[in-house]
């Protein structure tokens, strides 16, 4: 049986380190608005210990008992943290906050920015999972979702929540058709944005448009926004084009396994894309 992914103690951590600049009041607030009040908590201990105490008991259900509700309120307490009115010494920590919700496979946004970076503190945000397997695929938006929906690739958009649809109903080839789409259509576009290709309109313009992506030949270091070189992330997106090739949508050439390595490949190396290529 699998075990559960959540939030690491690292990142536990580093909630705490936010949490114990507030009242008590407030904290015991917060941990009752993200549904984390627990009984073992002792409302004379220190902030640290209550923290620690919430915490940990969630996260231990999250992963003893495969209880989707704890880990779910972890999720709510590192939001309504971000949220809180923080002052300056606590907000210069929600860099390190974020940086180990990433490690555990989410994302840190606001939702008017859209970018951790610019955030005002008194917007609302979301954390998104990386992971469309971390999701569930009908109620909540993955990370890339975000990104293809706020730069306007709505074809490539289109093609990978048919490709999610898919993987959730166990259509495995119809994923991996779907997912290739999504990764051709981003190529276009980037290429375009960023290179000077003239987007023909045609199908099958991938092969071409992803050799603007990259300089063949070169060495690196990579520079943002810039075609990366062969041996610097070249090779790598060269690669990922082609094993998306292989099998496809050929009915019954892809099983389970197969079709979660490809949703985790594509997905992490369209990150991977739209990271280098920024807005």
């Amino acid at each position: 049986m699998d075990v559960m992914q959540t939030l690491s103690t690292q990142t536990l951590a580093r909630m705490i380190k936010i949490g114990k600049g507030l009242g008590k009041s407030d904290i015991l607030d917060l941990l009752m608005e993200a549904n984390l009040w627990s009984k073992r908590i002792a409302k004379d201990d220190n902030r640290q210990e209550i923290l620690r105490t919430a915490l940990n008991e969630a996260r231990d259900k999250a992963i003893e008992e495969d209880d989707a509700e704890a880990h779910q309120a972890l999720l709510d307490f590192a939001r309504a943290l971000v949220e809180f009115d923080l002052h300056r010494d606590l907000r210069n920590l929600v860099d390190d906050l974020a940086e180990a919700l990433r490690t555990d496979g989410y994302e840190l946004v606001d939702q008017v920015t859209d970018d951790l970076d610019l955030m005002d503190f008194r917007h609302k945000v979301k954390i998104l999972p990386f992971d469309a397997s971390q999701a569930p695929l009908h109620e909540e938006m993955t990370a890339l979702e975000h990104e293809l929906s706020v730069r306007g690739y709505t074809q490539a958009l289109g093609h990978y929540q048919a490709a999610l649809k898919h993987f959730s109903e166990q259509d495995h080839p119809s994923s991996n058709g779907q997912l290739r789409t999504a990764l051709e259509d981003l190529i276009v576009n980037l290429a375009v944005d960023h290179t000077g290709y003239q987007n023909t309109g045609r199908a099958n313009q991938g092969g071409l448009a992803i050799k603007n992506l990259y300089a063949q030949g070169g060495t690196g270091p990579a520079v943002t926004g810039k075609p990366l070189p062969e041996r610097d992330g070249g090779t790598m997106i060269q690669g990922v084009w082609d094993i998306s090739h292989l099998n496809g949508s050929h009915p019954g050439l892809s099983d389970a396994q197969e079709a979660r390595i490809r949703m985790q490949l594509l997905t992490g190396a369209m990150h991977f894309l739209l990271r280098h290529f920024p807005v």
